[in-house]
């Protein structure tokens, strides 16, 4: 057991505590022997401080003001030194036997610098929404071209590989792993384990879910860094989306050569790229419209349907 790599798992933290605890109970009820958990508080005001309290010496954590989400993750990386890195939002899971899996997927492939694995959406009771069916197996071209689809929570990498690639870019708000993910790309082998490994918790006001046309700007930023002419094919689906969504709000308030104009954009959108075009004709695009759909419903509920 002693030639078993540490692994380290950071969980940023802001006035999380009605979920944290989960986050944490799944890391701790892990059957790997050799994790290095740290938990990167922001400062919470909302009892968090005093929950990890009560974990003593089995969760170490910091709480302190820092410059949001991909500031504390990178710090806490800066912190410790396992040879294996991820980091568990404080409203994800991760999989009984994850991190053991994960570990024998990077012992099979020795060159490996990023490993993914599958993930599901459940809501804030736990409950299964649906298969991200988003994931698929590794390609660069696709990654850039087409959209991220890895799943955050279900990716570990190598330090060695993270610190090469330059680390995280604390400028980014929206896709820092994206573009992390892209950069680690450049250093060696990347490959998927088809095998369930996190749950991404999805609330509905998740910082994903509610980035609108600025998470799509950053995205498009990002692929630009890389070579991609502008937004990948499926945030392109994504912003044709937000553009009807902002014309069918228009049309209910009268606005009607406003409403014109954002459906004459989305249709450019989506019409601007033969990816995206090409993709509105694949099985995988409808399936994630489908999980999409299954998302939706779940923030139209009542919040008491929710909780």
């Amino acid at each position: 057991m002693s030639d078993l790599p540490r692994v380290t798992l950071i969980t940023p933290s802001y006035n999380a505590r009605p979920y944290l605890r989960a986050a944490i109970e799944s890391v701790l009820a892990q059957d790997y022997p050799h994790i290095e958990y740290l938990v990167m508080d922001g400062g919470s005001t909302d009892g968090t401080v005093e929950m990890l309290r009560e974990y003593g010496d089995r969760v170490a954590w910091v709480s302190a003001k820092d410059g949001g989400q991909t500031d504390a993750i990178a710090s806490g990386f800066a912190r410790t030194s396992g040879p294996l890195l991820g980091w568990l939002n404080a409203d994800d899971l991760l999989k009984p036997g994850a991190i053991r899996r994960v570990v024998a997927g990077f012992q099979a492939h020795p060159a490996a610098v990023l490993i993914y694995g599958n993930a599901d959406f459940i809501d804030a009771h736990d409950r299964f929404i649906a298969h991200c069916t988003v994931v698929e197996p590794y390609s660069y071209h696709r990654l850039l071209h087409y959209g991220d689809y890895i799943v955050q929570p279900a990716a570990f990498f190598s330090r060695a590989a993270y610190e090469a690639a330059g680390g995280l870019d604390r400028a980014l708000n929206w896709a820092m792993d994206w573009d992390l993910w892209l950069r680690l790309a450049r250093q060696g082998e990347v490959v998927y384990l088809a095998e369930l490994l996190a749950s991404y918790r999805w609330l509905g006001s998740n910082k994903t879910a509610e980035g609108g046309f600025a998470r799509l700007a950053e995205v498009e930023s990002v692929a630009r860094r890389y070579g991609c002419p502008g937004l990948p094919a499926y945030f392109r689906l994504e912003l044709a989306r937000l553009l009807a969504m902002a014309a069918k709000e228009k049309w209910r308030k009268g606005q009607l050569r406003a409403m014109m104009n954002d459906l004459a954009q989305a249709t450019a959108t989506v019409l601007s790229s033969w990816k995206t075009v090409r993709s509105l004709f694949t099985p995988h695009i409808w399936r994630n419209y489908r999980t999409a759909q299954a998302l939706y419903r779940q923030v139209e509920k009542s919040p008491s349907e929710r909780l």
